[in-house]
C-alpha cells in the first residue's frame, strides 16, 4: 500500500470511511486527485506548500483508502463529502487546487458552493471540453462488467510501457510518476478491486457529460490554470479556452508535463502556484 506525504486521518463521511491529510498552518489549501487517482498524486506539493499552509488533501470516496459506498457518484456527491470534510475539520473557506476530475468538482464547487471558495486551482482539469461521442456513448452503453475489464487492462498492462505512459497521461519519469505507475499497478491487484471500479465507471458515467463551458464566465474567484503542453487526452488548446472564458484568470503552460504537470514537473508546478497565491492571497485579505 502506498504511503501519502502527511499522517493518514479518517472519518466517517455520508456511509463512506474516508481517508485524508491535514498537514501544515496557516491559509487552508485543498488539492483534489482525478480520476482513479490519490492523495499521492499531490506527493511533491504537499511537501513543498505544507511549510506555508494547511494543506488538506483527501482521497475521494471509492478511491485511494476511502471506502467505497453505493451511490451515484456524481459531482454533487464528491461535493459533499468535502464540505463534509472541511466542516469536520472547521474550515470555513479554502484555497482548491484540482486536476483533472478534480479540476472539475473544483468547478463544481465554485459554482454551486461559492462561499467555500477563496481561490481556484485548475490543473488539466476535465470541464472545459466535451470527450468524443464514441467514448460517452461506450461509458452508457456498454456492460459494466465489460468496462471493468477494460479499465483494469489498461492499468494492469498497458500502463508499463512507454507508449501507454504517455497516453496516460505523464510525459517525465521520476521518482514520483513511477510511484504513480507502481500504485496503479497495485491498484490493479487490490482485493476491492471491484468496488474501486464500480466508483470509477459510476464518476466517469456521470462527469464525461458534464462540460460547464456555458458557465466559465460566472467563475468570479481568483483563478489559475496550469496545463501540462504535452497533454495528448486535454490538449493545451483546452486550457486556453478556459483562460479566455473565465474573466482575470491566468494560464501557467509548463514544458516536459502532459496530464499531471504536478508530477512530471513539480518544481515548476509549485513555483506558479506560490506566485498565484501569494498575490491571489494577499488581495484578499480585508
Amino acid at each position: 500500500m502506498i504511503r501519502y506525504a502527511g499522517q493518514e486521518k479518517f472519518v466517517k463521511l455520508d456511509g463512506s470511511r474516508i481517508c485524508y491529510i491535514d498537514e501544515g498552518e496557516g491559509p487552508p489549501l485543498l488539492f483534489l486527485h482525478g480520476i482513479g487517482g490519490s492523495i499521492s498524486n499531490w506527493a511533491p506539493n504537499i511537501e513543498h506548500f505544507k511549510r506555508r499552509y494547511r494543506v488538506i488533501a483527501l482521497d475521494l470516496p471509492g478511491f485511494g483508502k476511502s471506502g467505497y459506498v453505493d451511490a451515484d457518484y456524481g459531482l454533487e456527491f464528491h461535493a459533499r463529502a468535502i464540505r463534509g470534510l472541511l466542516a469536520h475539520l472547521g474550515v470555513d473557506r479554502v484555497s482548491i487546487v484540482g486536476n483533472s476530475l478534480g479540476g472539475l468538482i473544483t468547478l463544481h464547487i465554485a459554482l454551486y458552493h461559492n462561499e467555500l471558495v477563496e481561490t481556484i486551482t485548475l490543473v488539466d482539469n476535465a470541464g472545459g471540453h466535451k470527450f468524443p461521442v464514441l467514448i460517452r456513448r461506450a461509458l452508457k452503453v456498454l456492460p459494466l462488467k465489460w468496462l471493468k475489464r477494460i479499465i483494469l487492462f489498461i492499468t494492469s498492462y498497458m500502463i508499463r510501457f512507454r507508449f501507454a505512459y504517455r497516453l496516460g497521461g505523464i510525459y517525465e519519469i521520476n521518482r514520483y510518476t513511477r510511484a504513480l505507475l507502481d500504485e496503479a499497478v497495485s491498484t490493479a491487484r487490490r482485493p476491492d478491486v471491484d468496488r474501486y471500479l464500480e466508483a470509477y465507471v459510476r464518476t466517469a458515467r456521470t462527469a464525461l457529460d458534464v462540460t460547464y463551458q456555458e458557465r466559465l464566465g460566472e467563475i468570479c474567484k481568483p483563478t489559475l490554470i496550469v496545463w501540462g503542453q504535452k497533454d495528448l487526452g486535454l490538449p493545451l488548446k483546452v486550457g486556453q479556452r478556459i483562460n479566455t472564458a473565465i474573466k482575470g484568470s491566468f494560464l501557467v503552460a509548463i514544458p516536459r508535463a502532459a496530464h499531471v504537470p504536478q508530477l512530471d514537473q513539480p518544481e515548476a508546478f509549485n513555483a506558479a502556484l506560490d506566485r498565484f497565491l501569494t498575490g491571489a492571497l494577499k488581495c484578499l485579505v480585508p
